[in-house]
């Protein structure tokens, strides 16, 4: 934490004499610009930054909900790099991802109140954004069938220390149970390909708010231009489809999905695959995730996770007791074999995904001769089999 600070406080001090500078009688106040983006060197470690996150409701005028009265309506999760001392305020819980409502969402599922256990997220609600933080890159999530938008809120957290903004919806109508500003929402649409038409109109309407009208507090702050798209599962199936329509994103991240062939065409951007070698809910699918992969363009940089099911690539196999035993948590059966095994553990593959996450982004992103040279080796080859293609 001390190391952290810091080297924020060192920043803050340099911006506040440069402030100071333009404001002292000078002439060229108007010449000031916010300083560009510098990710970080050790992707491994944490970042420079405290983890903020908050909820906005983004309305969509043009489209209906789905799945009850009015305008669709996506409840939208930022996290973002936060000040230095936002970590005096109280660490955010999964629960308050229900904004204080968790009553009404017990009383509108099951009734259980303990569906969801009430674990520290790593970031810290409503923190004020760092003062410093200025042409942030984004990295859109979409989660997986009738998830929640909060389902990896351990890599998003990792992400905003690192300086980037992870935004992530709600797929109303295809989430577990959301929120609008009056009512509680339960997924409806049990139908995976009904459901990816929403989804993928989801995402570009994400997109043209980030650009057209940020919400408070990144206003002002965001590069648009630098955006990445990422998905677990039917989030990850969401995200490679969209190229098809949409080709802003320079950067995708695909965890335990695919896309259908044939790839988009045309898009210029580099891929980041994790795959679990024991994710039967995938293993349908595998050739359809390989041929997609080898049609995209390079750089690709895939990681397939020896002993590694399906949720493990996300948050829910630690607070979705329902989950316990699902494929990718504790132990399971060897495709194939039916052999019995235990997961790795969620620290594991999560140390991994946040380790190679981060650096493909700067690479990707911001060609960072550091990052390019980690993406180059398998740091953790008692975990992953790692093959990249590269240009």
């Amino acid at each position: 934490m001390y190391l952290r600070r810091s080297r924020t406080i060192v920043a803050l001090v340099a911006s506040m004499a440069l402030a100071a500078s333009c404001t002292s009688g000078s002439d060229d106040t108007g010449d000031w610009e916010p300083p560009p983006f510098s990710p970080s060197l050790s992707p491994d470690g944490p970042g420079s930054y405290v983890a903020g996150n908050t909820s906005v409701f983004l309305e969509d005028p043009d489209r209906s909900l789905g799945c009850g009265e009015g305008n669709r309506v996506l409840l939208t999760e930022l996290w973002y790099p936060a000040a230095d001392d936002a970590d005096d305020l109280p660490e955010d819980t999964v629960r308050g991802y229900f904004l204080g409502r968790w009553d009404e969402v017990v009383a509108a599922i099951d009734g259980d109140p303990d569906a969801m256990l009430d674990l520290p997220t790593g970031s810290y609600r409503d923190a004020p954004i760092h003062p410093d933080a200025w042409n942030l890159p984004v990295v859109v999530f979409s989660h997986g069938f009738t998830s929640n938008r909060f389902q990896n809120y351990t890599l998003a957290a990792f992400l905003a220390g690192h300086g980037y903004v992870v935004v992530a919806p709600d797929h109303v109508c295809n989430a577990h149970v959301t929120l609008t500003e009056d009512a509680v929402v339960l997924g409806t649409d049990t139908n995976p390909y009904s459901a990816l038409d929403a989804r993928l109109a989801d995402l570009p309407f994400l997109l043209d708010q980030l650009q057209q009208s940020p919400p408070a507090p990144l206003a002002g702050r965001l590069d648009s231009e630098q955006i990445a798209l990422w998905g677990h599962s039917w989030g990850a199936v969401s995200v490679t489809e969209v190229l098809k329509t949409d080709d802003r994103a320079r950067a995708l991240l695909q965890f335990a999905g695919f896309g259908f062939p044939p790839a988009a065409e045309g898009v210029e951007l580099g891929t980041l695959s994790l795959w679990g070698q024991e994710d039967g809910i995938m293993a349908p699918f595998v050739d359809w995730h390989d041929e997609v992969l080898d049609q995209l363009p390079p750089p690709i940089y895939e990681l397939e996770f020896v002993d590694t099911g399906h949720f493990a690539f996300s948050d829910l196999c630690r607070f979705v007791p329902a989950l316990a035993e699902e494929d990718g948590c504790g132990t399971g059966e060897r495709l194939g074999t039916g052999e019995a095994f235990t997961n790795l553990d969620p620290d594991q593959v999560h140390e991994v995904a946040s380790a190679y996450a981060a650096a493909f982004l700067g690479a990707v992103l911001y060609d960072v001769p550091e990052l390019h040279a980690y993406l180059a080796e398998n740091h953790f080859p008692e975990r992953v089999d790692y093959t990249t293609e590269l240009p």
